[in-house]
């Protein structure tokens, strides 16, 4: 990789070559969003290659963003939300964000090996590029949707990101 700036020369260069050639998307699957009193919240799983969720593993999450949520209410959030659940290669994280007055948000991220021991993550961390592809869309709905002079609780919830592969009808059944 050439470097244009030579701030990036060297093992920048190398580290970000690094980067780019690891990285991969991931899926991200869109969940029915969760209904309570005075909240509603899209729900979204990201996956790494070869990780699966099952409906208990959302029970979980959702029992820990529950949580949090309550919180973030008593805090001044708005009654929306998004719960990103992320089964990475090197565990499990869950970001929690709620939208708040003064145009603020709130966000809370837990981290651990299984959905089970799910922690608050240490000060400082942040959300990973897979969780920050589903907040940036998160963020431009809510502008779009709620944020407009027109406030459309139902379109906000149908506008969820879905990457998940489509199956393809054309070509020969060989998958060639």
């Amino acid at each position: 990789m050439p470097a244009s700036d030579p701030a990036l020369a060297g093992a920048a260069a190398v580290a970000l070559t690094g980067l780019a050639e690891a990285y991969r998307p991931r899926p991200v699957t869109p969940l029915m969003p969760w209904r309570y009193p005075n909240r509603l919240v899209k729900p979204y799983v990201v996956t790494a290659r070869g990780r699966q969720w099952d409906d208990l593993m959302v029970d979980v999450a959702r029992g820990t963003a529950g949580r949090q949520l309550d919180f973030d209410d008593a805090m001044g959030a708005v009654g929306l939300g998004v719960v990103v659940l992320h089964l990475a290669d090197d565990g499990i994280s869950l970001v929690v964000q709620s939208w708040a007055r003064d145009f603020q948000s709130r966000l809370s991220i837990f981290s651990g090996i299984e959905v089970s021991d799910l922690r608050p993550a240490p000060i400082g961390a942040a959300p990973s590029v897979w969780e920050l592809e589903v907040l940036s869309h998160e963020r431009a709905s809510y502008v779009r949707h709620i944020l407009s002079a027109d406030v459309d609780v139902d379109a906000w919830l149908d506008d969820a990101l879905d990457t998940r592969p489509k199956a393809r009808f054309d070509g020969i059944p060989s998958g060639t």
